[in-house]
């Protein structure tokens, strides 16, 4: 193929971009008529199947929201949004980030709807996110007194925090099982929300403000005797707290690898809160 067939079918196939964005083209010009179907409808078939495969991709990405909001009033929030958000990236796989901040405009008066749409968001990212291997209990035993001075720890590449201001969690249960959700709630205190994937399967739990500051701690890279000392400033209880979050990120499969020990050679990216 020579260099100006190339660039023809360059101009070709940004005409036909143009065509599907809605952008001014001459694409009709380029298309050879024939056939029993006219040009303008043939193109019209893929200007429409563009934007139900964008809508089928939101629908999947954001199932619980779609059912909380019910086919219309979803279906004419998808239509919306693919008519301002054009694919960026080459996989659909990222396409619809936007949505949840998308939704929080759009019903501003109802702030569960995109607390909603950012769970199902993270929750798809967790489902294919980057593996990684969790650490068990066990490779903690070999640990000596000096090690834990400072130690740190590596997390799931998988693992996110999310801040939450409304009973979401039981609402997105509830969805999942089928039955009705209960009625949206604003939380009395803040909550966060832990998101991450344990062998082939997302899972989530909500952390309390303490559970959070020493987990989202951790995440940034501190070392864990620091995070028990900060929890020891202001918890009697200290130890027997921060034993049982241990116990419990190792058991839920948070943690990865282990870091600031001599020894150690475990490279596994840390998930930032956001």
């Amino acid at each position: 193929m020579s260099t100006r067939e190339v660039s023809g079918l360059a101009r070709v196939q940004v005409d036909f971009q143009h065509y599907l964005l809605n952008v001014a083209s001459t694409i009709t010009e380029q298309v050879r008529p024939g056939g029993r179907i006219p040009v303008d409808k043939r193109l019209g078939i893929y200007h429409n199947a563009y934007r139900v495969r964008l809508a089928d991709t939101l629908r999947d990405t954001f199932e619980k929201t779609w059912i909380y909001l019910g086919d219309t009033v979803f279906e004419q929030c998808a239509s919306a949004y693919v008519e301002t958000h054009p694919p960026v990236h080459r996989s659909l796989r990222d396409y619809g980030a936007a949505m949840p901040d998308w939704l929080a405009a759009q019903f501003p008066d109802d702030p569960d709807i995109a607390e909603l749409a950012q769970m199902d968001w993270q929750l798809r990212q967790a489902f294919d996110g980057a593996d990684a291997e969790a650490l068990s209990l066990e490779a903690l035993a070999g640990l000596t007194a000096g090690d834990w001075e400072t130690l740190g720890f590596c997390f799931v590449p998988t693992l996110v925090l999310c801040s939450l201001r409304f009973n979401t969690p039981a609402i997105w249960g509830a969805l999942d099982q089928g039955g009705p959700p209960p009625t949206a709630q604003r939380l009395p205190v803040p909550a966060w929300l832990c998101v991450w994937r344990r062998g082939w399967q997302p899972h989530f739990r909500t952390l309390d403000e303490t559970e959070f500051a020493a987990l989202s701690d951790l995440c940034a890279g501190a070392r864990f005797a620091e995070v028990c000392q900060t929890l020891s400033e202001t918890r009697t209880d200290a130890s027997t707290l921060i034993a049982h979050y241990l116990r419990t990120w190792l058991t839920d499969g948070l943690i990865s690898g282990l870091a600031g020990v001599a020894g150690t050679d475990v490279q596994t990216r840390i998930s930032h809160p956001r």
